[in-house]
C-alpha cells in the first residue's frame, strides 16, 4: 500500500506542497513579527524623541529664569552668560519639540504642545522683559513685576503643561515596551511551534525516502532522463543568466549616469535661487525691513546647504563606482600632499601634527589622500576654543583581534594605522553613528559641514577590503584606527576614475 502511494507522483506533489506550505508559512510570520518589532521600535524612538525635546525645552526655561534671578540679586553680567546661550538656542528647542508633537501616536498631544511653547514664549518675554528693566537701571520696577504673581502663574501653567505631556509621553512608552516584549513572547512561543512542525516534517521525509529508496532501481531510468532534462534546463538557464548579468552591468551604468544627470539639473534650480537671493541682497537691501533680511538669509542658508548635501550625496556613491585602479603609495608622500593641502589651516591653529614612518601599500592613492585630509580637518575643526590642535599619525602592530571580524583576513597582509587628536571627541555610544551619511552630533551653527565626511571614510577603507572604527571620550579627544591590507584589490568593480569631495 506504501509503495503505491509513494509510485504516486500526486502525493509527492501533495507532500512537496505541504513542506512548502509550511515553510512559506514560518517565513511570512517572521517577516511580519519583524516589521512589528520594526513599527514598535520606530514608535518607541518618536515617544522618546518627544520625551528628550521636552525635557530640553523644560531645562532651557529653567535656566534663562535662573540667570535672570541671578542676574537681578547680584547685578552680575557673568549671571547672563548662560541666560544669553540658552536664549540663543531655544528657538531650534521650540522648533523640535513642535516637530516632534507631529509624530506623537497620542491625540491631542499637538494641541498640548502648541500651548506649551505658547507658554513658553510668554515666560521667555516675560524674563527677557525684566533683565532688560535691569539693564535700564530701573531694578525698582523689575523687582515689582518678579515679586508679582504673573511669573508664578506662568511658570506653574507652563510645569503643568510640561507634566501632562511629560506623562502621557512615558505611559505611551510603558504601553509600547509592554507590547514589544508581549510580540518577543509570543515570537518564541510560535518559533517553538515552527520548529516541531518542520522537524515533524523533516522526519517524516527521511523515513519516505527511507522507504522510497527500495523502489529506486525501477525509476532509475526515469531519472537519467530527468537529470538529462534539467541539465538541459540548466544551461539554458546559465545563459539566460548572463543575459541578465549583462544587462543589469548596462542598468548600472545607466543609472549612474542618470544620477549625475539629476545631481545637475537640481543643482540648477538652487543655483537661481542662489543668484536671485544675492541680487536681492546686495540691490534691494535698503528697502527689506529685518524680518525679510532674516527671511532672505535663512533661503541663501538653505540653499547653499541643499547644495553641498546633493554634491556630498553624489561623491559618497561615487566611491566605489568612479574609484582608480590600485597601484604602490607611498603613505608618507600622502600624508605630505595632505599637510600641504592643509598648510592654511594648521597654521591658523597653530596645530602640531605628528607622522610616524609609514609604508608603501597598494591602494588608490586619490582615494587614501581623501581619507586622511577627511580626518586630519575633522581633527583641526572639532577643536575646544583655545586649545592649540595636536595630531598624531602612528603606525601599529595588527593583532589577530584586530582582524578576526574582517572577511578574507588570512589572505592578506594588515597594517593598522591610528589618527589620535586632542578635540572635543564624543561619546563612545555613537562611535557606529559618526560614520553613516548626514550624521552629526553637533549643531550646524557650532560646526559646519554636512556629516558626510566620515561615511565617505568608512567607503574607501571598505574599498581596499579594510575596516575603520573610533574611540573616544568627550573632551578628551578621538582615536580613529584603520586596519588595512598591505597588498589588496578593490573590492567590488571599478569605473573609470572619479572625484571624491572633501567635507569632513
Amino acid at each position: 500500500m506504501i509503495s503505491k502511494i509513494l509510485s504516486s507522483i500526486y502525493s509527492w506533489i501533495i507532500l512537496v506542497v505541504l513542506i512548502i506550505v509550511v515553510m512559506t508559512a514560518n517565513s511570512f510570520y517572521v517577516v511580519s513579527t519583524l516589521n512589528d518589532l520594526s513599527a514598535l521600535e520606530a514608535r518607541l524612538f518618536t515617544t522618546n524623541r518627544v520625551i528628550n525635546a521636552v525635557n530640553r525645552l523644560h531645562v532651557a526655561v529653567l535656566r534663562v529664569e535662573s540667570g535672570q534671578r541671578g542676574f537681578i540679586l547680584t547685578n552680575d553680567l557673568e549671571y547672563l552668560t548662560d541666560y544669553t546661550e540658552t536664549l540663543g538656542v531655544i528657538s531650534e528647542l521650540m522648533d523640535e519639540v513642535e516637530v516632534s508633537s507631529f509624530s506623537s501616536d497620542i491625540n491631542e498631544q499637538s494641541v498640548r504642545i502648541e500651548e506649551l511653547l505658547n507658554l513658553t514664549k510668554a515666560k521667555v518675554n516675560e524674563v527677557i522683559g525684566i533683565v532688560e528693566l535691569v539693564k535700564e537701571g530701573r531694578k525698582r520696577e523689575a523687582i515689582e513685576l518678579v515679586e508679582s504673581d504673573k511669573g508664578i502663574e506662568l511658570y506653574k501653567r507652563f510645569e503643568k503643561l510640561y507634566r501632562e505631556v511629560d506623562a502621557s509621553e512615558r505611559d505611551m512608552q510603558g504601553t509600547h515596551l509592554a507590547n514589544l516584549m508581549s510580540l518577543r513572547r509570543d515570537s518564541v512561543n510560535t518559533l517553538i511551534i515552527s520548529s516541531a512542525t518542520t522537524l515533524l516534517l523533516i522526519i517524516t521525509v527521511f523515513l519516505l525516502l527511507k522507504i522510497n529508496s527500495r523502489e529506486h532501481e525501477k525509476y532509475q531510468a526515469d531519472l537519467e532522463s530527468v537529470n538529462e532534462d534539467l541539465e538541459s534546463r540548466i544551461e539554458e538557464r546559465t545563459q539566460e543568466l548572463s543575459v541578465y548579468s549583462d544587462e543589469l552591468a548596462r542598468s548600472n551604468r545607466e543609472l549612474e549616469d542618470f544620477a549625475f544627470v539629476a545631481s545637475h539639473d537640481l543643482q540648477e534650480p538652487l543655483r537661481k535661487i542662489r543668484a536671485f537671493g544675492n541680487r536681492l541682497e546686495s540691490g534691494y537691501n535698503d528697502v527689506i525691513d529685518d524680518r525679510g533680511k532674516d527671511y532672505l538669509a535663512r533661503m541663501l542658508n538653505a540653499a547653499e546647504r541643499m547644495s553641498m548635501l546633493i554634491s556630498d550625496l553624489l561623491a559618497f556613491s561615487r566611491v566605489a563606482t568612479r574609484g582608480k585602479d590600485f597601484d604602490d603609495v607611498n603613505l608618507e608622500k600622502v600624508i605630505e600632499s595632505v599637510l600641504d593641502d592643509l598648510e592654511i589651516a594648521i597654521d591658523e591653529k597653530s596645530a602640531q601634527i605628528s607622522v610616524s614612518a609609514l609604508p608603501i601599500i597598494r591602494g588608490d592613492k586619490t582615494q587614501l589622500e581623501q581619507l586622511f585630509l577627511n580626518l586630519i580637518s575633522n581633527a583641526l575643526k572639532f577643536q575646544s576654543e583655545g586649545v592649540t590642535p595636536v595630531v598624531n599619525i602612528n603606525l601599529q602592530e595588527v593583532s589577530e583581534e584586530d582582524t578576526q571580524d574582517i572577511l578574507m583576513s588570512e589572505e592578506y597582509d594588515w597594517i593598522k594605522l591610528t589618527v589620535s587628536d586632542n578635540g572635543i571627541g564624543f561619546d563612545q555610544t555613537f562611535a557606529e553613528k559618526i560614520f553613516a551619511p548626514f550624521q552629526r552630533l553637533h549643531g550646524r551653527s557650532e560646526y559646519k559641514g554636512t556629516g558626510i565626511g566620515l561615511a565617505v571614510c568608512r567607503r574607501i577603507v571598505e574599498r581596499h577590503n579594510g575596516q575603520i572604527n573610533a574611540v573616544s571620550t568627550p573632551g578628551h579627544g578621538a582615536t580613529f584606527s584603520i586596519i588595512i591590507p598591505v597588498n589588496s584589490e578593490p573590492f567590488g568593480s571599478n569605473n573609470n576614475n572619479g572625484e571624491i569631495h572633501n567635507d569632513a
